[in-house]
């Protein structure tokens, strides 16, 4: 990350990115964030761009779905030597930028494997992606510019995508996805990116479930819905937000090896239900750390709570907030983790307990409170997972 992209280390990492905990074991991180043009020095902790994290936690559960190094391992073998598209490469962050044919050069250059992209825009306006992966990760990158490249004689021509980008974030950036001149530092490897959202592969059985959780519960507004060729892509967008959180449904075999994005999800919910459903002040939820972040000053949480004690989605309550305690982080359908940074009145179900933990407040300070290790609150049958790699994205 920090070799090729314009990106620092946020102010409240821990020393050596090493957080040391209590009983002997740490937890390792590998967080940045991207830096604005407006202030390319970076800003007060946790950064003044966008996050972009991956921690391990070794204390923390994954208890009835498999481990995030087995998890890696699929993706691996799925995303290969990125010569084809894989649906698994709908899990990315998505990046504006006015240097793509030299980030795409140095990659080739160096030996990093990536794959490119053309696609189309609501009016016609061609577009290229280069989509790469951090190494050995979950994390994957996708830089979009307006325009083709230039390939030399032996590289891959790009391959056909649909659209990529709801048509707001594009309007929005338009100027950010515009090439410049070769010569101009915003051409560079290092040229600054700006944040489209996050992308997210999605089973029809997910997606069926998405708009009645973002819109009716969450309060977020679609801005995207288009179906055609077999691929079906909807977006939401949070109130005061920027960023779109956008799924893309594919077929089932759009992908390589018997793992499916359906599976992933069955995976991940089996977790949550493992050491969620009856047990909502479990803090040790493993892979709460594959979410996204939401600050938001302008989201209505009270609609936001009501549609939790109504639908009871997976859900994790806090000791801090109003009155005492609050809704901690929520997971939508697929199972993908939401950091609601709001203050959120507690849900029915966790008011019921009479123990409460400390609040899973994610940012990491050396008194770390994902040092916490007392998976009693997490029901029978808990057992810890083998050191792993998980991935945080944060919007």
């Amino acid at each position: 990350m920090v070799k090729y992209f314009p990106v620092q280390t946020p102010g409240d990492e821990c020393s050596n990115d090493v957080c040391d905990c209590s009983g002997g074991w740490e937890i390792t991180q590998g967080r940045v964030f991207t830096t604005r043009q407006i202030a390319p020095s970076g800003g007060a902790p946790p950064g003044n761009g966008f996050g972009l994290h991956l921690v391990d936690v070794p204390k923390h559960l994954t208890t009835g779905g498999l481990t995030t190094e087995q998890v890696e391992a699929h993706f691996a073998t799925k995303l290969g030597d990125m010569t084809k598209f894989d649906s698994f490469m709908d899990y990315n962050a998505v990046f504006a930028t006015s240097g793509l044919q030299n980030y795409k050069d140095t990659f080739k250059a160096d030996g990093v494997k990536y794959l490119a992209g053309t696609w189309t825009g609501p009016n016609g306006t061609e577009y290229t992606s280069v989509i790469v992966q951090v190494p050995d990760s979950q994390l994957i990158l996708e830089l979009c510019q307006k325009g083709s490249l230039t390939y030399a004689g032996h590289e891959a021509q790009p391959v056909k995508l649909e659209q990529r980008v709801a048509d707001t974030a594009l309007f929005a950036q338009d100027a950010k996805l515009t090439s410049v001149a070769r010569n101009s530092s915003l051409a560079s490897v290092g040229s600054y990116l700006v944040s489209l959202g996050i992308n997210r592969a999605v089973s029809a059985e997910s997606m069926a479930k998405l708009e009645d959780f973002y819109v009716a519960g969450m309060g977020t507004t679609k801005t995207h819905d288009v179906s055609g060729n077999g691929v079906t892509k909807k977006c939401f967008l949070w109130p005061g937000a920027t960023g779109n959180i956008c799924f893309t449904n594919r077929p089932v075999n759009a992908t390589a090896g018997n793992w499916t994005v359906g599976d992933f999800e069955d995976m991940l919910n089996s977790v949550h239900k493992t050491l969620l459903v009856g047990h909502p002040f479990c803090s040790m939820d493993k892979w709460f750390d594959n979410h996204y972040a939401i600050d938001s000053q302008s989201a209505d949480t009270s609609k936001i709570l009501s549609y939790v004690n109504n639908n009871n989605p997976y859900h994790l309550c806090e000791s801090q907030g109003p009155g005492g305690g609050g809704l901690g982080p929520i997971f939508d359908p697929t199972g993908w983790g939401i950091q609601l940074d709001m203050q959120i009145s507690l849900p029915n179900d966790c008011k019921s307990e009479k123990v409460v933990l400390h609040s899973s407040n994610r940012r990491l300070q050396d008194s770390n409170p994902a040092c916490t290790t007392d998976a009693s609150k997490c029901g029978t049958g808990s057992s810890a997972s083998p050191l792993t790699t998980p991935t945080i994205t944060l919007v």
